[in-house]
């Protein structure tokens, strides 16, 4: 290659490059966010950052509510949601959105979602709560869905297909619509930072607080991993975690049989992307919304049995076990 069609390349390259930024700002200017895959999405994040400006005036609103340290805390820790497969909505605006149509993506296991709905799509929200106690750091992240949908054991799709059971519905529930469903779903994931440096996390779950998803998690405050998994439908949340028994090798006659050790099993985290394959929301690309600094007037219930966050017993108080 001569010097001359050196040149020219390098010119080109430098074209194509703009005209990527200037199709990202575009994107950026559309979306108002992003979507992606793996480290695409986390690639994409930072360029629409970078070239609209939008971070740094999210950033400074958390600052302004917060402090720079305290902001910098909330920005960091937001955890990163991992969906069961099958569940559609994304946590949304409810100052925007309160419909299920716009909080709605696609429900791909190998997307990381932060849009919904149709254009002007909504943004995957998080509103956010911070307190201090007896020397805790406490971020709340509260996440608003348009409605909530009971799916325990595949429930919902039975009801549907009982359709031609009214007598039974009303029979069994008192009614012929479907128990699990209301209007307005108000859910939290929790972070709790001790003295020592030690990040827990815990997440809502039908009127309780829990850890993991089994039964001997509820009320328990866990190590973090970063991530909080979806349940569809209702929306609760818990640490992706299996559960692992112990074993015991006790040798007879030259073979070996395992039992399982007295006590708990362990637990080992699921890592979407290493053991999960369902779609998620990082959570470096929610936007954050201080609630401290909202006017709870706008806020108009859908549903009068659903509380929003500031009248729930962990806004107040951080290690209620009620949600």
């Amino acid at each position: 290659m001569n010097r001359t069609s050196a040149g020219q390349a390098s010119v080109e390259f430098v074209a194509l490059l703009l005209l990527g930024c200037l199709t990202l700002n575009a994107l950026f200017v559309l979306s108002g966010a992003f979507d992606g895959r793996s480290f695409g999405g986390f690639v994409t994040h930072h360029l629409m950052c970078a070239v609209s400006g939008r971070c740094d005036r999210e950033e400074a609103a958390l600052a302004a509510a917060y402090g720079a340290r305290d902001a910098a805390a909330v920005r960091a820790l937001a955890p990163s949601l991992v969906y069961e497969r099958g569940e559609r909505q994304l946590p949304v605006d409810w100052r925007e959105c309160r419909q299920v149509d716009c909080a709605t993506a696609p429900d791909d296991p190998d997307l990381d979602a932060h849009l919904a709905g149709l254009p002007p799509r909504s943004r995957a929200t998080a509103f956010t709560r911070v307190l201090r106690r007896q020397g805790r750091l406490y971020v709340q992240y509260w996440l608003y869905y348009p409605d909530s949908n009971t799916a325990l054991d595949g429930s919902d799709k039975l009801w549907r297909r009982s359709w031609w059971l009214p007598r039974l519905r009303r029979l069994v529930s008192g009614t012929a619509d479907y128990p699990g469903f209301h209007r307005d779903d108000w859910e939290g994931a929790f972070i709790r930072v001790d003295p020592d440096g030690g990040i827990w996390l815990r997440a809502s779950s039908h009127g309780h607080v829990q850890g993991c998803k089994w039964r001997a998690c509820q009320g328990h405050w866990l190590r973090s991993t970063g991530w909080i998994r979806v349940s569809r439908g209702s929306h609760s949340g818990h640490i992706p975690y299996r559960s692992v028994p112990r074993w015991l090798d006790i040798g007879k006659t030259g073979n070996y049989r395992y039992v399982p050790k007295a006590g708990a099993p362990r637990r080992v985290p699921l890592l979407p992307g290493r053991d999960l394959r369902e779609r998620s929301t990082t959570g470096e690309g929610l936007r954050l919304v201080p609630l401290e600094t909202l006017d709870r007037t706008r806020y108009r219930p859908l549903d009068p049995e659903v509380k929003p966050p500031w009248r729930k017993d962990p806004y107040e108080d951080p290690e209620s076990g009620s949600s």
